[in-house]
């Protein structure tokens, strides 16, 4: 599964996420999108089984489409699975 986040700066806009939007990022192959917010604005984390993240830029002009630049984009590198650790063992 391929995943990137976007940041879009003060000049990117707002990111764009209605129907329209998700019917293209579909088409890319991405099938989650979720929006992170703090006060400095807003991330898009993108995820798909079928997503090539080669791609990217075409979903940053979906999710962006009025932004020339200022759109940061973040991929990923790894992905780590987190387990429970055994009863009666302590982590340190």
């Amino acid at each position: 599964m391929a995943l990137a986040m976007l940041v879009g700066g003060p000049d990117a806009g707002q990111p764009v996420v209605g129907p329209g939007a998700a019917q293209l990022l579909a088409a890319l192959g991405i099938n989650r999108l979720s929006l992170l917010e703090d006060p400095s604005g807003i991330a898009v984390v993108l995820e798909g089984w079928a997503f090539d993240s080669a791609h990217i830029d075409d979903a940053v002009r979906v999710i962006y489409p009025d932004a020339i630049a200022g759109v940061r984009v973040f991929r990923e590198i790894e992905q780590i699975a987190v387990v429970r650790a055994a009863a009666g063992r302590s982590i340190r």
